[in-house]
């Protein structure tokens, strides 16, 4: 019994001997929260609780990163009471340094082992309120609603405009939340749900063509009418211009007034003088007044002026023939006693850019059985007239001005003018999305520039055509190659 005793002793002082000096660097490597505790998925040591509390804070209690598309937002904890209960945390760590669990930590470390440690789930705490703030305020700032594509003059087409982004405030919100709870990725997305961008509106086409007539060196004037929407876009249009051949169009249908289908030969000569030779003819128009006029061609240009007044042309007129040696009577219009614009405008006969614009609408609304010529005319204008009258200005063989603009082959039925210091054209326009309107006139002082006004003409037609295509979200005609330009001068 002595000798066992005497044995046990030794076996202490050797154990104690043996292993007191590792145990006391076991607890020695130990700090406030045992070794191999994870907090949050993330290993935080400190000398005591306060110091290990404070790494942990510093770690979550930090500012994120916050990105609304590319835009790079920092949100602070404080703003939306982001806390943790560090202090929590470490008390429960430390249940992992104590009794058994210590036990196995030092028998893992005699055995060369890291030590098993924990998991301690981050405590946290917001306020909802205040995220939820915080979150609308910066959708309120960055998000966006779809604007419309926009017109590019040097491709004559239009490019497409933002999407709209909506922050989704909930999925956000989980984002930000899961950021604020990771100790190693400090970054949060704002969720977006994107909306197309949308097609171009009429506003964004009247700042395409403002934007290119704007370059032309002289005074400019566009009406513009899409006849299934009865949109118009009037750039300066109630501005005076000589009326050259555009006024012929009031003539024509003044024909068609005055007679039945089908019309006599001579008068369907005269009037495939007017549209379709290339000259315009001048004396052809001439005949179709003296014919208006029962033989009388200065009473045949009141008849047709009257008529355009009747029809709510207010600054058209014929006060006397074309190429005629009478001197005209004075006729004052709201256009040209306008002192806005003086693009000195022949006295023998005028109109502007929205009067024939308005009357090729309407007789392109005539030609599909609608509109104000059939209502106020039942029984002197009919469908079938006017769908003659389209047809054969569709026949003029001026391939220019306009109708260059338009792909090969389009129905353009058009009356173009040539003045030495004015030109305009005004033509139906059947593209895309059905018929349109359009009359641009130009003046320069002394001469017209061909290499300016009908360049201008080409433009604006291809940007109206471009603008029907984007809309449908087609592929857009190019720009007019140099090629075609010396084509087209």
């Amino acid at each position: 019994m002595k000798y066992v005793r005497l044995l046990v002793f030794i076996l202490l002082v050797a154990a104690l001997v043996y292993f007191g000096p590792r145990y006391m660097d076991f607890r020695a490597s130990r700090d406030a929260v045992p070794p191999g505790v994870i907090m949050g998925g993330v290993s935080v040591g400190g000398a005591d609780a306060a110091e290990a509390a404070a790494n942990l804070r510093s770690v979550f209690e930090s500012p994120i990163l916050i990105y609304h598309g590319d835009r790079r937002l920092v949100l602070k904890p404080e703003e939306i009471g982001f806390t943790i209960d560090a202090e929590g945390m470490i008390e429960e760590a430390q249940q992992y340094g104590k009794g058994l669990y210590y036990l196995r930590d030092f028998l893992l470390y005699l055995g060369g082992q890291q030590p098993l440690g924990g998991h301690v789930a981050l405590r946290y705490n917001y306020d909802r309120a205040k995220l939820g703030v915080w979150l609308h305020e910066q959708s309120e700032l960055y998000d966006n609603d779809p604007t419309p594509a926009r017109g590019n003059l040097d491709t004559l087409s239009f490019v497409p405009g933002q999407p709209g982004r909506t922050t989704d405030l909930n999925e956000s919100a989980i984002d930000i939340i899961a950021a604020f709870t990771d100790a190693y990725d400090r970054e949060a997305r704002m969720i977006l749900h994107e909306t197309p961008s949308l097609p171009p509106d009429f506003d964004t086409l009247a700042d395409a063509l403002n934007a290119r007539l704007e370059r032309f060196p002289g005074i400019y004037s566009l009406y513009f009418q899409d006849l299934n929407t009865g949109s118009e876009i009037d750039v300066d249009a109630d501005t005076a211009f000589a009326g050259m051949s555009t006024v012929k169009l009031p003539i024509l249908l003044r024909v068609y007034y005055d007679n039945d289908l089908p019309l006599n030969d001579t008068m369907s000569r005269w009037i495939s003088d007017t549209v379709k030779s290339e000259t315009a003819s001048n004396a052809a128009a001439n005949a179709l007044m003296y014919y208006i006029g029962g033989e009388d061609t200065i009473a045949g240009a009141r008849i047709v002026t009257d008529f355009s007044r009747e029809l709510g042309l207010q600054n058209t007129f014929i006060a006397v023939p074309y190429d005629s040696d009478i001197t005209p009577p004075a006729i004052r219009t709201p256009a040209n006693t306008n002192p806005e614009y003086n693009t000195f405008p022949d006295p023998a006969m005028q109109t502007t850019p929205e009067d024939v614009g308005v009357l090729m609408a309407e007789i392109g609304q005539c030609a599909e059985g609608k509109g104000n010529l059939l209502a106020a005319y039942p029984e002197k204008i009919t469908q079938a007239e006017c769908q003659e009258l389209v047809g054969w200005m569709e026949q003029n063989p001026m391939g220019f001005l306009i109708k260059y603009g338009t792909p090969k082959g389009t129905r353009v039925a058009h009356k173009h003018g040539y003045g030495t210091d004015t030109q305009g054209d005004v033509a139906l326009i059947y593209g895309p999305e059905g018929p349109y309107s359009l009359a641009i006139f130009v003046y320069q002082h002394g001469w017209v520039v061909w290499d300016y006004s009908n360049p201008l003409m080409n433009d604006i037609s291809r940007i109206i055509w471009n603008f029907y295509l984007a809309r449908a979200g087609q592929e857009q005609l190019p720009p007019f190659s140099e090629e075609e330009q010396k084509t087209a001068r």
